[in-house]
């Protein structure tokens, strides 16, 4: 007969977790002021790109850079979101995503820096 160290384990918390919703450029960027809207007076949003082959596996074989597609996420206020870019689109995109941003990051806060430090850099 085998004794269990743990016969009791704490009920885990569970969390429910939307999947990641795949949308096409424009509706992502659509949803992405909205995401930063909401959380434009308290939150957090990580936003991450990638270079997405196509190719799953390990063995992935050479793929000609006019065929490969930048993977976007962003995460932020319970809500999931994605588009792949294709390389023809980056550029129009990229516009779109900093014009965006430009926009909706005005409420950031500037980071205040001690009297201590800015006598250090004086004197």
């Amino acid at each position: 007969r085998r004794t269990m160290l743990y016969p009791h384990r704490p009920a885990q918390h569970h969390v429910s977790r939307k999947s990641m919703v795949l949308l096409d450029a424009d509706a992502f960027l659509t949803q992405l002021t909205r995401i930063l809207e909401s959380t434009r007076e308290k939150g957090t949003i990580y936003v991450t790109m990638k270079r997405y082959a196509g190719v799953d596996g390990k063995k992935a074989m050479p793929v000609n850079t006019a065929d490969c597609r930048c993977l976007v996420r962003a995460v932020g206020g319970k809500q999931k979101i994605s588009t792949m870019v294709a390389a023809k689109d980056h550029r129009r995109f990229m516009k779109s995503y900093g014009n965006i941003f430009k926009v909706s990051l005005d409420s950031l806060k500037r980071k205040e820096r001690r009297r201590a430090e800015k006598k250090k850099v004086a004197g």
